[in-house]
């Protein structure tokens, strides 16, 4: 598929009694879809408000500045002006949505990874993944692998929101 097309969704949703039909580019059908449950499903409303579901895309185009993703899954950091934490939490992001893509195995990196994708020690890297994992930014999920939280998430795209400023 090249760049200038775009993917045709067609959906159906029936909620207490109520009908929705759409079709279109996702751009158009899920603000539209987003409104009709906000109707139809008054506590959808307040749970959107409460629950935390991290926005992919646009955290996506933000990180783009930072790293980039090779064709074979590797991740790498495009700027070297960000300190430790949130390079490692970018990175873990990359995993994360390279797993989810399917371009890698598992959304969880080693130190040894990351210590490659970020440019710094990997004693470094350990020290950093402590005071991560104190916060509850980063899980260890296996032996010596790693993958960012739903709180980092959350971090990091307050991160990126506010332009990529230092805490």
């Amino acid at each position: 598929m090249s760049k200038t097309e775009t993917v045709q969704i067609k959906i159906q949703v029936e909620v207490n009694g109520l009908h929705y039909e759409a079709s279109g580019s996702i751009e158009e059908i899920v603000p539209q879809l987003l409104q009709f449950l906000s109707q139809a499903v008054p506590t959808y409303d307040l749970a959107k408000r409460l629950v935390f579901v991290p926005d992919l895309a646009g955290l996506t185009d933000k990180v783009s500045d930072f790293a980039k993703m090779t064709a074979t899954g590797q991740l790498l950091l495009t700027r070297n002006d960000i300190p430790a934490d949130r390079a490692i939490s970018i990175l873990l992001f990359m995993a994360h949505l390279a797993g989810k893509m399917r371009k890698r195995e598992s959304d969880s990196l080693s130190i040894e990874e990351i210590a490659t994708g970020v440019g710094k020690a990997p004693k470094t890297i350990r020290n950093v993944i402590v005071e991560l994992q104190k916060s509850a930014l980063i899980d260890r999920t296996d032996r010596g692998k790693y993958r960012v939280t739903q709180k980092g998430l959350m971090q990091l795209e307050t991160f990126l929101l506010n332009g990529g400023a230092s805490k």
